[in-house]
């Protein structure tokens, strides 16, 4: 997050709260996630869907993979609401007889300046 958007968002501005989390989200850039609207409206779309959930933290982790462009206007969109989302993945790992799903959140050094660190990761 840059210094002019953290100045703009602070959760614990009137001291300690309770917020609601979710730390499984999926997109359209997820080939598993179905979104049928229309594409312009998605960003907005999704972030209404995440207040009318009264999610306050989330992390976007689709599968194997991270579209850093989605996932900044996601976040732009998202502040304006009081609503913060950190970069991840879920890692999906097919080897054994169920393979294993790990979801891993990223700082935002991995995507600081413009950089994506987390596909190469």
């Amino acid at each position: 997050m840059t210094a002019n958007e953290n100045k703009k968002f602070e959760i614990f501005k009137h001291g300690s709260i309770w917020t609601r989390a979710d730390f499984h989200l999926h997109t359209k850039a997820d080939k598993e996630f179905l979104y049928s609207g229309e594409e312009n409206a998605f960003v907005t779309s999704y972030v209404e869907g995440l207040k009318q959930a009264c999610i306050g933290v989330g992390v976007i982790t689709n599968h194997n993979k991270f579209d850093a462009g989605e996932f900044k206007a996601l976040r732009k969109k998202a502040l304006k609401e009081e609503i913060f989302l950190l970069p991840g993945v879920e890692l999906s790992v097919n080897d054994g007889s169920n393979g294993i799903h790990s979801i891993i959140v990223f700082s935002d050094d991995w995507i600081a300046d413009g950089n994506d660190y987390i596909n190469q990761f």
